[in-house]
């Protein structure tokens, strides 16, 4: 009959084999081979450079168009500064993204002075914030006005009276830049463009 032992830890000490033996007791050093293969990271890294170098801009975003919003389109027109939007749609009129006053509600007969209150009363205190915060300077009054091609022409005039009265003289109008053929808007799709300013 077989003698049968309890189970136990076996050590490798015993193995002919030397490098075996030299890993049980310790001694044994990992034969690792590492190459990192820095080529398709410079590759991304110079792809990532050039992508970031194409779309920076070195105005910044002035206008954020919204979508009820269709500006007309203009080929003289030059780069805008940054100053306060006014934002004309069918609908209602914005300063600065903030709603003012429903653009259906602009009739002759209720503004007869061509002033529109709500919207003075939003410039004059936009106004005055600035002056607040640039006393050693002038106030320069640069507006932009910017319209769907579509508004009715006496509400921009409003509009611009309006600034006028809260000594914002500078207006200019936002366009969609484009060339000789395409500025040109035929009968039916909402007149002239508004001039670039």
């Amino acid at each position: 009959m077989p003698f049968v032992t309890k189970p136990s830890k076996h050590l490798v000490k015993h193995v002919p084999l030397a490098f075996i033996r030299k890993v049980a007791d310790g001694h044994g050093r990992a034969n690792v081979i590492a190459d990192l293969n820095v080529t398709p990271m410079v590759d991304m890294l110079t792809m990532l450079v050039i992508f970031l170098l194409l779309t920076f801009s070195a105005s910044g975003e002035i206008l954020t168009i919204t979508k009820d919003i269709v500006l007309p389109k203009a080929f003289n027109a030059v780069e805008l500064e940054r100053a306060p939007i006014i934002a004309i749609s069918k609908a209602k009129i914005a300063f600065e993204g903030q709603f003012v006053m429903d653009a259906g509600d602009i009739t002759n007969e209720r503004y007869v002075d061509f002033v529109l209150p709500p919207l003075k009363e939003r410039l004059e205190r936009n106004r005055d914030q600035w002056k607040l915060t640039h006393q050693d300077k002038t106030f320069d009054g640069n507006v932009i006005i910017q319209s769907d091609n579509s508004v009715n022409f006496m509400v921009i005039k409003m509009i611009m009276m309006t600034c006028a009265q809260a000594e914002y003289s500078q207006m200019n109008f936002a366009v969609l830049r484009t060339d000789r053929a395409g500025s040109s808007v035929g009968p039916g799709e909402g007149g002239e463009g508004a001039p670039a300013h």
